[in-house]
């Protein structure tokens, strides 16, 4: 009988296909793969939910977020298209729009309440103060609201006034345990004539001519707020001006309620970080190495991590430091990436991280488009040393985050991801990890409740100095509300020209007034979504030509 023999050419072919055969499951192998199981997929049709513009997401709008309240209850918001009615009053640049407001009860997906706003621009609006309270913005009137707590009286979405300014809101920011807000506000102006506006447009005061005009080398004013839960059953957020500073340009300003930290260039790409209690003590911390200026951000009271460059100007290194002045580890980004946002759970140690991941270089794009990105990725860190405990994909990509929420507890993730809520679980702290939460916790700076002033000009010299094993510093750092990145490329280096007012200016400022009840915003109505043609990049200021302004607001 015959036998077949194998010749050379078909040992060849055959080791050639083998090869091919490798390399192409090598290839498609993390496309294949998203990572584990969620242990809970709670399905978005049934909520109403309606798809998304990824026009609209890529270009930074806020379309939907999703927010723990407690651990058992999630929060999701989403823009919905209807018929809107028209408000005779509502200014020609408005781009109004209705969003629905739905409380989900675990693991069951149970809808325990919903509402309806109405919104008028495509700006962030919706933040977590933690405890189960949350914060609103419409316009530039900021309420509050507690869904869980008034959920037994049928209201869970019932508001309480809480900020009103008559300056236009440019950014929001919160400390990780959500006890400081900082505002960033700008003075509004009204809008340019276009020469289309109806006869029953509001009118408006003729602009003063350029020609008189000063520029105002600081339009931004950044206000900053103490807030605190009261003990008790109610839904009460207290809060109390503590400081205002203007500034040239907007920013993240890395602080906390305790301090703030001031980046210092040490020279030959060496970089270090003061951290200053507004008690008038500082604390001298590790050097970081990095070829731009870093950026850094707290993840908790006692710690925070620093992107910087190893070479260039792209952001793609990440370092976590503690306040006993120690580099706890640095990792590298090998993607090309842009739009980093977070959540945080201090409690646990834990931080999650989303970056919008592209195919080619992303950096400094002002606009995206689906052909060039390849995801979105949100990573979950232990703080003290830097593991991934998990990483999984958002869908759609969302630029301005918020589609994924850390519980308080830090026992799991949940994400917006195709047509679901996926929720993961997390490992519990190993006991190496429960050792550095409660250390953590013990190098806490001491909590102050001082007057918030951020130096631009340099350290007051009588300030205490504490813990000072490092280098001598060649530069005295201002308190600078350094840019935040839309990207992973460097910020700029400029610090702001800022003059520090007191803590308790009153609620009239030269330039805008603030009260400290906000009116309740009007009721919803049924609308219509905003014309295709009007999408535009996301701002809260009066127009994206405006120079970057801050905050005016005041509390009660």
């Amino acid at each position: 009988m015959p036998v077949p023999a194998t010749t050379p050419a078909t040992t060849r072919l055959h080791h050639c296909f083998s090869l091919l055969v490798l390399f192409f499951l090598l290839a498609t192998s993390p496309l294949l793969a998203r990572g584990p199981d969620p242990s809970l997929r709670i399905p978005l049709e049934p909520l109403g939910f309606q798809p998304l513009s990824a026009q609209f997401l890529l270009a930074g709008s806020s379309m939907l977020t999703l927010h723990y309240v407690d651990d058992k209850h999630l929060l999701l918001t989403f823009s919905t298209r209807r018929l809107m009615k028209r408000l005779p009053d509502d200014p020609p640049d408005d781009q109004d729009r209705h969003v629905e407001a739905v409380l989900l009860e675990l693991p069951s997906g149970r809808i325990l309440g919903h509402t309806e706003w109405r919104l008028h621009d495509h700006g962030q609006y919706l933040w977590s103060l933690g405890h189960g309270r949350f914060l609103l913005r419409i316009r530039d009137t900021l309420t509050t609201f507690a869904p869980l707590t008034n959920l037994h009286a049928g209201q869970p979405f019932r508001e309480r006034p809480f900020i009103v300014t008559d300056r236009r809101i440019g950014a929001i920011m919160l400390s990780p345990d959500a006890d400081l807000l900082i505002v960033e506000s700008v003075e509004r102006k009204p809008p340019t004539p276009t020469g289309f506006e109806s006869t029953s447009a509001p009118s408006y005061a003729s602009p003063v001519p350029a020609a008189s005009q000063a520029p105002d080398p600081t339009p931004v004013l950044i206000s900053l707020f103490r807030v605190s839960i009261p003990p008790g059953p109610g839904d009460e957020v207290g809060v109390h001006a503590a400081g205002m500073v203007r500034s040239r340009t907007p920013g993240r300003i890395p602080a906390t309620a305790d301090g703030y930290l001031a980046i210092i260039d040490q020279g030959r790409q060496t970089w270090a970080f003061d951290f200053n209690s507004y008690t008038g003590k500082t604390r001298q911390l590790s050097p970081f190495g990095s070829t731009c200026r870093p950026s850094p951000l707290f993840v908790s009271r006692s710690e925070f991590i620093a992107f910087g460059c190893h070479s260039g100007h792209s952001m793609q290194v990440i370092g976590a430091f503690n306040m006993r002045g120690e580099q706890m580890w640095e990792q590298s980004f090998v993607e090309s990436y842009t739009a980093p946002s977070f959540v945080y759970a201090p409690s646990r140690g834990r931080f999650a991280l989303s970056r919008i991941l592209g195919h080619s270089d992303v950096n400094g794009l002002g606009s995206l488009v689906p052909e060039q990105l390849s995801g979105q990725s949100v990573i979950v860190f232990q703080t003290d040393s830097g593991r991934q405990i998990l990483r999984v994909d958002c869908k759609p990509i969302q630029r301005a985050g918020q589609n994924f929420a850390l519980s308080p507890d830090g026992m799991s993730l949940a994400i917006v991801h195709a047509d679901a809520i996926e929720v993961y679980s997390l490992p519990p702290l190993t006991p190496t990890e429960q050792a550095a939460v409660k250390e953590a916790q013990v190098m806490a700076p001491e909590a102050n409740d001082a007057p918030i002033r951020l130096s631009t000009t340099s350290a007051g010299s009588s300030a205490t100095t504490e813990s000072t094993d490092q280098p001598e510093q060649t530069q005295t750092p201002a308190a600078t509300a350094a840019p935040q990145p839309p990207d992973n490329t460097a910020p700029s280096a400029a610090t702001d020209s800022a003059s520090p007012a007191p803590a308790n200016s009153g609620t009239r400022e030269s330039s805008g007034s603030v009260s400290a009840t906000a009116p309740n915003p009007p009721a919803a109505e049924d609308a219509a979504p905003p014309p295709e043609e009007r999408r535009k990049p996301p701002t809260l200021y009066n127009s994206p030509s405006d120079p970057p302004p801050a905050t005016t607001t005041q509390p009660k």
